[in-house]
């Protein structure tokens, strides 16, 4: 089990003055602390192909994931500011989306193409991109809220473990980072704040930027 700290971050999404303070918190983490692991509510192979336009001299990957956004809250110019930001400033940043397949069938199979053209087929990432969209397809086909908050954590949690003594800073909606909160959508499920602080006890630390 990893043993860095958590720092997670909640957010209204597509918000031009909360994304100008996690970029301000991003930096300050980056540049002080050394930090470079920072995860965020997108899904697996939606980080990896950041990933890959973070190292390219280009922003044709992000024109192309931006447009995949169209329809949803992030889909706005700020948005791509925020990620731009990153890439000019904090150059060594590394994604992690830990959400189910959101743009499978746009994102997802243009990221699957990606890796089996360069010769990736049958790779950890060609493996667990196919897994991301498979939860993609299970959750919109019920918008099950309970699966898609327990593998929003399940996937957290590999992504971390993976890290060793690493710490990380993490961007998720308000509802997914109340410590003691209950899942949206739910009844009674703990939500993915409130799974992790029960694996990672004191070394989980959460604060709300949309309050």
């Amino acid at each position: 089990m990893a043993s860095g700290n958590i720092y997670l971050y909640g957010e209204a999404h597509g918000v031009a003055e909360i994304l100008d303070k996690e970029f301000e918190l991003w930096s300050q983490y980056y540049h002080n602390e050394g930090m470079r692991h920072l995860f965020v509510e997108l899904s697996y192979f939606t980080a990896e192909y950041l990933n890959v336009w973070m190292q390219s001299d280009n922003d044709d990957i992000l024109d192309e994931i931006y447009e995949d956004w169209k329809g949803t809250r992030i889909y706005n110019p700020d948005t791509k500011t925020f990620y731009k930001q990153i890439k000019s400033e904090c150059p060594e940043t590394i994604f992690h989306g830990t959400d189910v397949g959101h743009q499978y069938d746009s994102t997802g199979s243009r990221y699957l193409a990606y890796l089996e053209t360069n010769g990736l087929t049958g790779s950890k990432e060609h493996i667990l991109t196919k897994g991301a969209i498979q939860q993609g397809r299970r959750y919109y086909k019920e918008y099950d809220n309970e699966y898609r908050e327990n593998k929003m954590t399940e996937n957290f949690i590999r992504e971390f473990d993976k890290l060793g003594n690493e710490s990380i800073m993490g961007i998720y909606g308000s509802a997914h980072t109340v410590l003691d909160g209950i899942a949206y959508g739910t009844k009674s499920l703990p939500c993915m704040a409130n799974q992790l602080r029960a694996r990672y006890g004191e070394n989980i630390f959460s604060e709300n930027l949309a309050d």
